[in-house]
């Protein structure tokens, strides 16, 4: 019954309200060819102390606290078209954004390895929602965009983590408190030789999220994978706060 009511919902949407550009709001597309041609700029810097940092790598001296080889985004959340379609995609559930997104994200991911390379040996882990968030939401926006990157890409999506623990929104607290509000947050979904059995045949593993600034739910989740030699761990979100 909920199914259908979601169904019933997004056909209205779609009938009354007509895509729209999300740069400059434009009816008849959800990204329109002029705003095309200005897309955001790939941010390259370390999660941890956000110096420049080729491919967007986490240095050396960060590499002792944060479990994470480095991390992509698509660009700045101050970005019109990336805040905007995170916005209307995650609180108004216009669920045909994630798509768009997904296409603003993929010539990004190459800078972790070639396309061709990530089709083989790349797992894309959508960063989970808790059961009591996502029954409320309906839908995860993390595990729509990721979909709409393994339908063009062929990268194997692999539901790797649970949130086990719900948290308060990280965009309401203080940088200093948001470590702590999702610590010991997430847990592995299988077994850690299942785990271990998948991980070696595809040894990139990309945990994708919509925007991070802090980067704590990204190491949280790092965090709650077992520590494989040779696996490398690689984030890669919509935008940067």
């Amino acid at each position: 019954m909920e199914s259908w009511l979601r169904q019933c919902r997004q056909l209205l949407a779609d009938t009354f309200a007509p895509a729209r550009c999300i740069d400059c709001c434009g009816e008849g597309t959800w990204y329109c060819a002029q705003c095309r041609k200005n897309a955001p700029i790939a941010f390259q810097t370390c999660i941890g102390c956000k110096t420049s940092h080729p491919r967007g790598k986490t240095c050396i001296s960060c590499r002792e606290d944060i479990p994470l080889t480095g991390i992509i985004s698509a660009g700045a959340y101050t970005n019109h078209a990336l805040q905007r379609g995170i916005e209307w995609l995650k609180f108004k559930g216009v669920r045909p954004v994630a798509e768009i997104l997904a296409g603003i994200m993929i010539p990004h991911l190459q800078l972790i390895v070639p396309f061709d390379e990530l089709s083989r040996s790349a797992l894309l882990i959508p960063i989970p929602l808790h059961a009591r968030k996502l029954q409320q939401r309906g839908f995860n926006q993390c595990q729509d965009i990721a979909e709409g990157i393994s339908r063009i890409c062929n990268i194997e999506i692999a539901p790797l983590l649970i949130r086990k623990k719900a948290t308060h929104s990280q965009a309401t607290l203080r940088h200093d408190a948001r470590p702590e509000n999702v610590k010991d947050a997430f847990a592995l979904a299988c077994s850690e030789e299942e785990y271990k059995n998948l991980v070696t045949k595809k040894p990139i593993i990309i945990l994708l999220d919509d925007v991070t600034t802090t980067g704590s739910t990204l190491i949280a989740a790092a965090l709650a994978l077992p520590n494989i030699p040779d696996v490398s761990i690689w984030c890669a979100t919509v935008a940067r706060g």
